[in-house]
């Protein structure tokens, strides 16, 4: 049986406010911050009990064991940190919306905290997203991103923004370029060099292909 994980009490206060104040259910923030949805409503009971002495610590665990614990969690953070950057390569430079909708498709594989850290969009600004209907704007990007992305992989991913753009608007739609390399970059489609082939052999020789035997040998 593993040890039982510990958190701190900054934490535990954090996902009790995400409850409370932002109104996030317990299943959601179960699954945001990887804690299992029956021990989120204890900390919430013992918060309502006493807000002050709720949480007091860790328990009985000793220094250089909250030490190691501090330390694993903090490695466990930067590790995933890492691979966050690695997987949003490209998004950086756009909006907080695009952000957010990144945050939103891997919440099943990394907490919504670490995720808002790493790309420096705030979690009350991400939930603020969350339960926003989307604009209209939203709502004509998922469109036209999903012909983009029926345009890329028809030509076996080897076009570019410039031709899927033409195809895009061959469907009626109505945008610039600019917009189609910005939902090309969001789905991460990048064209691939169309592979060129050898002309082909016909086994026929030109007049006068073969060297001139200067030198008169004969065999």
């Amino acid at each position: 049986m593993g040890r039982r994980k510990a958190y701190t009490r900054e934490f535990k206060l954090e996902a009790v406010k995400l409850i409370q104040d932002r109104g996030v259910s317990f299943a959601q923030v179960s699954r945001d911050l990887g804690v299992h949805a029956n021990v989120l409503r204890k900390w919430v009971t013992d918060y309502e009990a006493d807000p002050k002495q709720a949480f007091p610590g860790q328990g009985q665990m000793k220094p250089e064991q909250q030490e190691i614990e501090r330390l694993r969690r903090e490695v466990t953070k930067l590790k995933a940190e890492r691979d966050i950057l690695k997987k949003s390569r490209g998004l950086l430079r756009e909006g907080p919306g695009v952000m957010s909708g990144f945050i939103a498709k891997h919440r099943g594989i990394w907490p919504v905290a670490w995720m808002c850290d790493a790309l420096g969009v705030s979690r009350s600004g991400f939930f603020a997203w969350l339960t926003r209907a989307p604009s209209a704007r939203v709502r004509s990007d998922e469109a036209i991103g999903a012909t983009v992305c029926t345009s890329f992989l028809q030509s076996d991913r080897t076009y570019g923004a410039r031709r899927v753009w033409r195809d895009v608007l061959a469907e009626g739609f109505s945008c610039g370029l600019h917009r189609i390399e910005r939902l090309m970059r969001s789905q991460a489609l990048r064209a691939r060099p169309r592979r060129r082939r050898l002309p082909p052999d016909t086994g026929e020789r030109m007049v006068g292909a073969l060297a001139p035997n200067i030198l008169d040998r004969r065999s």
